[in-house]
């Protein structure tokens, strides 16, 4: 689906998307425009090479999902009318079900000094925060620049990471706490999914910081030195983002040592059990055994009601005996 928000150099406003329009737009050298395709079709993707005349490399790319975040430079090519352009992807965070299943978003974009052209295949917040703003008024969007533009939607893109960081921060703090006191087998699946959770955050966040790198260093000329003050706020955010990341990781580890450390400690409880078990038994089981061997005729007391009185009564009272001595060395 095409959304076009067009001002001409004269001073129209047009939300055509026919691809006379957007031709026109194009050539003006005047105008500004941006245009949003949302989940393209073929012929949709038919207007980047027919209208704009963008690389076939780069239109390939928009068409492969999965594509790792980068900044291509065209300024050598150029576009239908010889404008340099840039290439861009960057995947913004899925927060309607992050929670259940973490992924990211693809957002493909053709910029230039007059034009910005985003495509995605699945609803982005950032773009549908701007569309509003956009479908009220243009000029809201437009008259500040592209490079604000662009500013703009990588602001709230970069943004839409801090919830699912504070998801994580909350995580972490629960599998801590069920790592010293429910050690269960579950929890160390748990721990396993959230450590693959932020590997996978980590690949797709770290090399946006070189795609927003460029364009702070002015490597791309028709970002303005003004706007480009802008864009280092988002990189400082991103990186924070990502230093949060590799902190969130070091912490996963930790509760993996954790749970290791309580399911020995459990272990070493359950074996000192065992253990004081069989010393009291021992006393018990060496009287039967010694009184149980083939001089049973000779052994005094045997066939007298005292004698077995005496054996209980030993049999009973130094297990006794060692439970107080346990107790007093607070082992049990």
């Amino acid at each position: 689906m095409l959304s076009a928000y067009i001002r001409f150099g004269d001073g129209r406003v047009s939300t055509e998307t026919d691809p006379a329009t957007l031709a026109a737009a194009l050539r003006d050298p005047a105008a500004v425009f941006w245009l949003d395709i949302a989940k393209p079709t073929d012929d949709e993707y038919s207007l980047l090479d027919e209208v704009f005349g963008f690389h076939p490399l780069a239109i390939e790319d928009t068409m492969v999902y999965t594509q790792r975040p980068k900044i291509e430079s065209y300024n050598h090519i150029g576009d239908a009318c010889k404008h340099g352009y840039f290439y861009m992807v960057i995947h913004g965070p899925d927060l309607n079900q992050f929670k259940e299943n973490l992924k990211t978003k693809e957002l493909d974009m053709f910029v230039s000094q007059g034009y910005l052209i985003t495509i995605h295949e699945e609803p982005i917040r950032s773009i549908e925060v701007l569309q509003t703003r956009a479908k009220a008024d243009s000029r809201v969007v437009l008259d500040n620049g592209i490079d604000m533009l662009l500013h703009s939607i990588l602001d709230h893109l970069v943004d839409g990471y801090m919830p699912i960081l504070d998801y994580f921060q909350d995580a972490l703090d629960e599998l801590e706490e069920k790592s010293t006191s429910e050690p269960t087998q579950s929890l160390l699946i748990e721990i396993a999914a959230t450590k693959r959770n932020l590997l996978n955050l980590r690949r797709i966040i770290g090399p946006q910081r070189e795609v927003l790198a460029q364009l702070t260093r002015g490597e791309v000329p028709f970002i303005r030195e003004t706007t480009r003050i802008y864009l280092r706020d988002v990189l400082d955010h991103l990186v924070r983002a990502v230093e949060t990341i590799e902190l969130y990781r070091d912490l996963v580890m930790g509760c993996r040592d954790i749970y290791m450390s309580s399911i020995n400690n459990h272990l070493n409880q359950i074996m000192k059990t065992l253990t004081i078990i069989s010393v009291i038994a021992l006393p018990m089981t060496v009287v039967t055994s010694f009184f149980g061997m083939n001089f049973v005729e000779t052994a005094p007391g045997m066939y007298g009601r005292i004698g077995m009185v005496i054996l209980f009564t030993v049999m009973l009272a130094v297990p006794a005996v060692l439970m107080v001595m346990f107790w007093k060395k607070k082992w049990l």
